[in-house]
C-alpha cells in the first residue's frame, strides 16, 4: 500500500477537492476516487507505507516489545514542534486534518505519539473538533495550545495559528536549552565535589588514621571532625543511604507542595544573580504566549489568563494575575503591567506604544525579540560569574581535606625536632 495526494473535482461542482488516499498504485487510487464520485485531475505518490526497514522492524517486534517501547517512550518538545510544523504545512497544502493526521500517524517512530495521534484522528472522525480532540490529552497539549487552536478554528485561520504556535514552541525550546546549559555546569561541579569527598572519606582518610594512631600523633580538631565523618560513613553507610533517599523524597514533596513552591520561588527572587534571569525568562514566556494568542483573535483577558499559566514562578505569576484583574476593571494593559513591577521599563514602553498606535500584535513581536536577546545576555553573565564561584567552592573543599591530612604531619614534624 502507498499514500497518494490527489486533486479532484466533484460532478456539478468546479471547486477542487484535495486530500490523500491509501491505494496499491496510482490506477487503484483513481478507481477509489471515482467510486466516491470524484474525478481526479492530479494523483501523486507521497510515500510508500511499507518500507523495507519498517517492515523488518514490524516483523521482528512482538506485541510485548511494542508495549514496552510505548511505556519507555516519551513525547518531548522536539516531537511536539515537528507535529505542529508538519500539520501546518499539510493544512497549507489543502489536506484535510484527518488525512494529515493519518499520514503523520503512519510514519511516526514514537509509538506513544503514534497512538495519541490515532486517538485524535478517530475522535475527529466521530464528530469532535480538532481542538476538543487535543483537549483530551492535557499532558501533551496544554490549555494554551488547545485555546489557540480553538481560536484558529473559529476564525478560519488554522494555518496561520499553527505557524505561530510552532514559532512559539521553537522559542520556548531554545530558551529552555539555554537555561539548562546555564545550570549544567554548577550541577556537574557539585556531583564531582561529592564524589571526591566520598573517595576521601571512605578510602583516603582511614589510611592516614591508622598511620597517625600507630605513631601516637595528637590530632587537631579539623582532622578529628573529618575522621569522625569518615568512620560514620563507613560504619553506618546504610543510615546515610536511607537518609539521602528520605531527604530526596522529602525535599521533592516539599517542593511540589504549594507552601514549598512559594518559599523556593520567593527565595530565588532574592538572589542577586539569579533573580534578573528568572524575571527575564518569565517575561519571555508571558509575552510569547500573549503574542500568539492575541494574534489568533482571542480577547485580551483570555490572552493574559493563558499567558499567566506559562509562568512557572508563583510570585511572578501572582503579579500577572493581578494585571488580568485590573484589565477586567477597565485599566489599560501597559498601565496594569507597569504597576505589577515584573517587566522591564523598556518592555512597558513598547507595549504602551503598541496600544497607542493600534499595532499591539506587531509590537509584541518586537518585544519578544528584545526579551530573547536579554535572556541570552543574562545567561552569559550567570555563566561567567558561576565559574569563579564554583572554583572557590571546590578550592575550599579541597583545602579542608588537604589540611585535615597534612596538619597532623606538621605536628609530627615539630615533635621530632
Amino acid at each position: 500500500m502507498a499514500i497518494y495526494q490527489y486533486s479532484a473535482v466533484k460532478q456539478g461542482n468546479k471547486n477542487k477537492v484535495r486530500g490523500t488516499i491509501n491505494a496499491e498504485n496510482e490506477r487503484h487510487a483513481r478507481e477509489l476516487l471515482r467510486e466516491q464520485e470524484l474525478f481526479p485531475t492530479s494523483v501523486k505518490l507521497l510515500k510508500s507505507v511499507t518500507q523495507d526497514r519498517g517492515s523488518k522492524k514490524a516483523e521482528a517486534s512482538s506485541p510485548f516489545q511494542e508495549m514496552i517501547a510505548e511505556k519507555l517512550s516519551k513525547i518531548g518538545m522536539e516531537e511536539k514542534i515537528s507535529f505542529t510544523q508538519n500539520l501546518e504545512m499539510m493544512v497549507k497544502a489543502g489536506i484535510p486534518i484527518t488525512e494529515a493526521l493519518l499520514y503523520m500517524e503512519t510514519y511516526m517512530e514514537n509509538p506513544k505519539f503514534k497512538r495519541l495521534v490515532n486517538t485524535i484522528r478517530l475522535d475527529i472522525l466521530a464528530g469532535s473538533s480538532f481542538s476538543k480532540a487535543l483537549a483530551k490529552h492535557p499532558k501533551v497539549f496544554n490549555s494554551v495550545y488547545v485555546s489557540i487552536i480553538q481560536a484558529g478554528e473559529a476564525s478560519g485561520e488554522l494555518e496561520t495559528v499553527l505557524k505561530r504556535l510552532s514559532e512559539m514552541l521553537i522559542a520556548e525550546s531554545k530558551l529552555m536549552k539555554k537555561v539548562i546549559a546555564a545550570m549544567a555546569y554548577p550541577a556537574m561541579v557539585v556531583v564531582i565535589a561529592i564524589l571526591v569527598m566520598l573517595i576521601m572519606f571512605i578510602f583516603v582518610l582511614p589510611t592516614f588514621s591508622k598511620i597517625y594512631a600507630q605513631m601516637g600523633v595528637k590530632l587537631p580538631l579539623l582532622t578529628i571532625i573529618m575522621l569522625g565523618i569518615s568512620d560514620f560513613l563507613r560504619n553506618f553507610w546504610y543510615i546515610c543511604i536511607a537518609g539521602a533517599v528520605g531527604g530526596f523524597f522529602g525535599a521533592k514533596k516539599f517542593v511540589l507542595s504549594p507552601l514549598g513552591r512559594a518559599f523556593i520561588d520567593s527565595t530565588i527572587l532574592k538572589i542577586p544573580v539569579a533573580a534578573p534571569l528568572i524575571y527575564s525568562v518569565s517575561a519571555s514566556h508571558f509575552i510569547s504566549t500573549l503574542n500568539v494568542s492575541f494574534s489568533a483573535g482571542l480577547p485580551i483577558t483570555d490572552c493574559i489568563y493563558m499567558a499567566c499559566h506559562t509562568v512557572t514562578n508563583t510570585v511572578i505569576r501572582a503579579a500577572f494575575d493581578e494585571v488580568n484583574i485590573k484589565i477586567q476593571a477597565g485599566q489599560r494593559l501597559a498601565a496594569a503591567l507597569s504597576e505589577a513591577e515584573v517587566l522591564q521599563p523598556m518592555v512597558i514602553v513598547m507595549i504602551s506604544t503598541g496600544e497607542e498606535s493600534g499595532s499591539l500584535d506587531e509590537m509584541l513581536t518586537h518585544t519578544l525579540s528584545y526579551l530573547e536577546e536579554e535572556v541570552n545576555q543574562r545567561v552569559e553573565v550567570l555563566m561567567s560569574m558561576m565559574e569563579p564561584v564554583m572554583l572557590i567552592v571546590l578550592g575550599a573543599i579541597t583545602g579542608c581535606m588537604a589540611l585535615s591530612v597534612y596538619l597532623p604531619m606538621f605536628g609530627m614534624y615539630d615533635h621530632m625536632h
